[in-house]
């Protein structure tokens, strides 16, 4: 997927140079010619990177930075200043409000790009550390929410169904007040190694709510899915009967629903009523979601 770049600079041979350094570096330009519209088009875009001239009559490049970093919409945009004026000054202001890096002009085509790379790989690690759990190193609940749509977005179009397995920790609570917090936080540790070890490198795991885990399953009915969540369910209970050696017998319950049973209910949600059934049943135990039943036909 071409990666949004927004290149602000009031000269148009400049942005002509500019795309053409950068032809092959997977991005997709869009050219602003002066503050206003550059930032008009940063909110109306929402562009991954901004290459932003500093020395732009009118609102120059340091005030049109401190208007999308005082914006909500615009202040995670990495800004990548471009200026003919290579004093240390601007250098230090430009990163005080907010750049990420400066590329005094003329500039070489290879730093150029190496700089751009270097702001996209960073702002892409620090999306992905957002959607990581602090307790198991797993994606947490916005991953899994953002996932899960995008699975089933391209689902409709394939026709392969997506499958999901919510998990929950049995009795959570009594082991955190008998072990305390800390020894409950490496139980669920364990929890998701044991998921990593037993599911395919492309199903999502998450722990999106303490506790609570969820893995997305792509290409896989709700029976395929059950069957998986049963291996889990029987790994976590044979692996976690002690642990730091303690007598703990951990076990989880599991419930399962796929893209195929239809409702109002979200996807999780389905998958969570079936693991609601799963805990009335005493947990340590798999609940598939059932299909729904079809209204009776009414008599002509």
């Amino acid at each position: 997927m071409l990666q949004r770049t927004l290149i602000v600079d009031d000269s148009i041979p400049m942005h002509k140079l500019i795309k053409a350094h950068l032809d092959n570096a997977g991005l997709e330009f869009y050219s602003a010619f002066d503050g206003p519209s550059a930032l008009a088009l940063a909110q109306q875009v929402r562009p991954r990177l901004i290459l932003l001239d500093v020395d732009m009559p009118g609102m120059d490049g340091f005030e049109v930075c401190r208007h999308l970093k005082a914006d909500v919409e615009t202040t995670t945009i990495p800004i990548i200043f471009l200026t003919a004026d290579a004093q240390a000054n601007d250098k230090v202001m430009g990163l005080d409000l907010g750049a990420v890096d400066y590329v005094t002009k003329p500039f070489k085509p290879e730093e150029l790009s190496a700089r751009v790379r270097a702001a996209l790989r960073a702002k892409l690690l620090l999306e992905q550390k957002a959607m990581i759990d602090g307790v198991t190193g797993l994606w947490n609940r916005k991953y899994l929410e953002d996932h899960t749509a995008a699975q089933l977005a391209l689902a409709s179009h394939s026709g392969w169904p997506v499958s999901c397995i919510a998990i929950d920790v049995d009795n959570l609570r009594q082991i955190n007040r008998n072990n305390g917090t800390p020894f409950g936080d490496e139980i669920l540790r364990s929890i998701g190694s044991i998921l990593l070890q037993q599911c395919r490198a492309r199903d999502a795991i998450s722990h999106y709510e303490q506790g609570k885990f969820g893995v997305i399953v792509t290409e896989m009915t709700r029976a395929g899915a059950g069957l998986l969540a049963e291996r889990l369910r029987t790994q976590i209970e044979n692996q976690l009967r002690t642990r730091l050696g303690k007598e703990v017998g951990t076990t989880c319950s599991f419930g399962v629903a796929d893209s195929l049973v239809s409702g109002d209910t979200s996807l999780m949600e389905r998958a969570h009523i079936a693991l609601m059934r799963a805990k009335q049943n005493g947990g340590n135990c798999v609940s598939v979601a059932r299909p729904l039943r079809k209204a009776p036909a009414k008599a002509a």
